[in-house]
């Protein structure tokens, strides 16, 4: 006599439990979630602006965060470290930029959500003297927000 009734509340706990996890899954997967900011860095060569072929995953990466949150804003911030002069810096910084953003514009991003900023030498990773070449510090950041 009691192990239908056994049967029956496990069952309903069993269903009970089911619902609050497909709600959770729900709420966690909605669109009006908002998405955690995620970063992205890549590196460049001394005195180069080009996105290389290992470079172009990052941006990919990024790519792929940016499609999953229609309303992401997304910034490039270029950087270059302070061997030579700091305008040059300043314009290289920039042409790093705006080669990434070309670079998240063919991965289909729309460029009415980038921001582009060239930083020159003024944000370095690593902190140097003036005229030091650091790997480090020729880089751009991605930022999907």
């Amino acid at each position: 006599m009691y192990k239908p009734l056994l049967a029956t509340a496990c069952a309903a706990l069993l269903l009970a439990a089911c619902g609050d996890r497909t709600q959770a899954v729900v709420a966690a997967s909605s669109p009006d979630t908002p998405q955690p900011a995620r970063n992205f860095m890549l590196f460049f060569g001394n005195d180069r602006a080009n996105v290389t072929p290992e470079s172009e995953a990052v941006v990919q990466e990024a790519a792929l965060a940016a499609r999953a949150n229609p309303s992401a804003r997304i910034t490039v911030s270029g950087n270059a470290d302070t061997f030579g002069d700091s305008a040059y810096n300043q314009a290289l910084s920039q042409r790093r930029a705006e080669a990434v953003r070309d670079a998240l514009v063919q991965d289909g991003i729309n460029p009415a959500t980038i921001s582009v900023v060239g930083h020159g030498e003024d944000a370095p990773l690593v902190s140097t003297r003036d005229g030091v070449r650091e790997p480090k510090n020729r880089r751009v950041e991605i930022m999907v927000q």
